[in-house]
């Protein structure tokens, strides 16, 4: 992989009136002149000009609440840019690594204090890492080989091009609820964050370099040394990690079927109220939630300000794989929404990976042995119609397939795989938007 040996910042900050943002502004400007010797500027659309710090300052003044500008600034040794939208500003700032080697614990100081006194999100990256992580098209990933691209994972857009499935990589920035949600070298945490996730457990994340808690309930996490190391083993393997503890692939992703690993923590939401189960080991390590022995389960109403956590020990029940039970009819059932649309194999590897995750369990629990176990798969239309039933047959060459049943509104069979037993259905996701899931397990 070709290298650029850059560092990427980013920063969204959010200020209380427009002094505050021109001041905010203005700190910038002086950042970059500190960094660099400042060349050309442009704003907007406008034309490309010799940096005049007095025509810079002057749009500043000119802002209003309706505002939405961009301010570029590029210099010898990097490029530097201002998204302005009301009262809100995203700073994206690419420099060369020897200006960060110069300036280190000046432009961590500066991106902590803004953070403290004004972020929302914002994180210090390899650049290359960055690109790595977040660059879809093919054609725009020209700091790789032939080889090296043939070797990525890949899915469809949705003009139909075949792109890099980049939910798959763990420096992946994707956005739930307007925050960015990636595992990268330092990474800032505001608040926000703490009414999706509890945050203790950004507090408790294992496996970093440091977790430090910033004034106005700012947390700051790095997870290594050096961010022109992230290539390295350990390092991959720290990021992944992160990514994984948190959860961030458990709440959203974007190729319609998610990342296909099994999960260290889920998530219910409930009024107000955020309620997760971490699985750990005997260790008291992170660990798939099938190899757990110990759940660690958090509830956290931060409207409130009410908090509560207990670690248990023990093995699942058959609850925790399928929470909707029908007592009366003896039945129970779990359901994944998915749009294989973007798949490249129209959703095959998606069926197979779910369906084992709810057959190959290991648990004791009288109902599982009396009860019909349901898996669903709520689909669009389009895909009910042709299934891959024969492929997927395939990949469940150690399962024995039973009790097909093809009608209109529903595709059904039984599966049984040594003592373990799972009905899969596929239904249509209207079928979902229209009932309640709690009177949803009657029989196919």
């Amino acid at each position: 992989m070709r290298k650029t040996e850059k560092i990427y910042m980013l920063s969204h900050l959010s200020s209380n009136s427009k002094d505050e943002l021109i001041e905010l502004l203005k700190d910038w400007v002086s950042f970059v002149r500190i960094l660099t010797d400042p060349e050309i500027f442009r704003i907007n659309d406008g034309e490309t000009e010799a940096f005049n710090l007095f025509r810079i300052k002057e749009a500043f003044e000119q802002l209003t609440p309706e505002s939405n500008l961009w301010l570029k600034i590029r210099a010898a040794g990097g490029e530097f840019q201002v998204h302005i939208s009301g009262l809100t500003i995203v700073e994206r700032n690419i420099f060369d690594a020897s200006i960060f080697s110069a300036y280190h614990k000046m432009v961590e100081n500066y991106c902590d204090l803004r953070m403290e006194k004004n972020g929302t999100y914002g994180y210090i990256r390899s650049l290359d890492e960055y690109l790595y992580n977040n660059v879809e098209r093919l054609d725009k990933r020209d700091f790789q080989s032939q080889d090296e691209l043939e070797k990525l994972p890949k899915r469809y857009n949705y003009n139909k091009e075949i792109v890099v499935d980049c939910n798959l990589f763990s420096g992946y920035d994707i956005y739930y609820k307007g925050l960015c949600m990636t595992s990268c070298w330092k990474m800032y945490y505001s608040n926000l964050y703490f009414q999706i996730i509890p945050r203790q457990i950004f507090l408790e994340v294992q496996q970093v370099q440091t977790i430090e808690e910033l004034q106005n309930d700012m947390v700051k996490i790095s997870l290594y040394l050096d961010p022109f190391k992230w290539e390295a083993e350990v390092n991959q393997k720290y990021q992944c990690f992160f990514r994984e503890q948190i959860g961030f692939d458990q709440l959203v992703w974007t190729n319609g079927v998610g990342v296909l690993r099994p999960p260290l923590i889920e998530f219910a939401f409930i009024d107000q109220a955020v309620q997760t189960v971490q699985y750990q080991n005997d260790q008291l390590q992170p660990v798939e939630k099938k190899k757990a022995t110990y759940f660690v389960t958090r509830s956290s109403d931060y409207i409130r300000k009410e908090y509560s956590e207990n670690r248990t020990r023990g093995i699942l029940n058959v609850q925790a794989y399928f929470p909707w039970i029908d007592h009366e009819g003896k039945k129970m059932m779990n359901y994944r929404v998915l749009n294989p649309e973007l798949t490249l194999d129209e959703g095959l590897s998606a069926y197979e990976f779910y369906i084992r995750q709810y057959l190959e369990i290991d648990i004791m629990d009288e109902r599982y042995e009396s009860y019909i176990a349901v898996l669903r798969f709520y689909l669009p239309d389009q895909f009910l119609k042709e299934l891959p039933l024969e492929p997927l047959y395939e990949k469940l060459y150690d399962v024995t397939i039973s009790n097909l049943n093809q009608e209109k509104e529903v595709t059904y069979f039984d599966l049984d795989k040594a003592k373990n037993h799972l009905r899969v259905a596929f239904l249509s996701n209207t079928q979902l938007e229209a009932k309640n899931l709690k009177m949803a397990v009657e029989e196919e």
